[in-house]
């Protein structure tokens, strides 16, 4: 590989990152679309692991936190970092890390499409646990949001 393959690489690695974290899996993807073999970027990508300037850990915290801001539940985030490529233990860890409250983001996020109200019809309780398991909610999770007021 020439010296100016490297630093084309290197550049798109680096823009990459520059820009937001990336799982290592995502980068390798994209360099793939680029046209660049993968004989040619793994050994740079690793360089770039191996230094900490990529870091799966860091991604998965980042874009854990991120999806948990936008509402989503505990299944819908494992399920995205899975589709990013990162491990289990490391979509765990990055789990705990953002320290959520899922129990009140799900009442947060059934309010705030259904409003405070306890709903008494069953089919539309049912409907706000439909929304709520879409949004990747556990069972436990939605319980607690739909009958959270029902003292009130």
């Amino acid at each position: 590989m020439s010296e100016f393959d490297r630093k084309i690489i290197t550049d798109a690695i680096t823009r990459m990152l520059a820009r937001r974290e990336h799982s290592f899996n995502e980068i390798m993807r994209k360099l793939q679309q680029k046209g660049i073999a993968s004989d040619a970027f793994m050994p740079i990508l690793e360089e770039f692991k191996d230094a900490d300037i990529q870091s799966d850990a860091r991604f998965a915290e980042s874009r854990a936190r991120a999806l948990y801001l936008k509402g989503k539940g505990p299944r819908a985030i494992k399920l995205d970092l899975q589709q990013y490529g990162v491990d289990e233990s490391t979509a765990e860890h990055a789990m705990r890390e953002i320290d959520a409250d899922w129990f009140e983001s799900a009442k947060k996020v059934k309010e705030k499409k259904f409003g405070a109200f306890y709903e008494t019809e069953f089919a539309l309780r049912q409907k706000q646990k439909q929304f709520l398991q879409y949004r990747g909610f556990y069972q436990d999770h939605i319980e607690y949001a739909v009958s959270a007021n029902e003292s009130s």
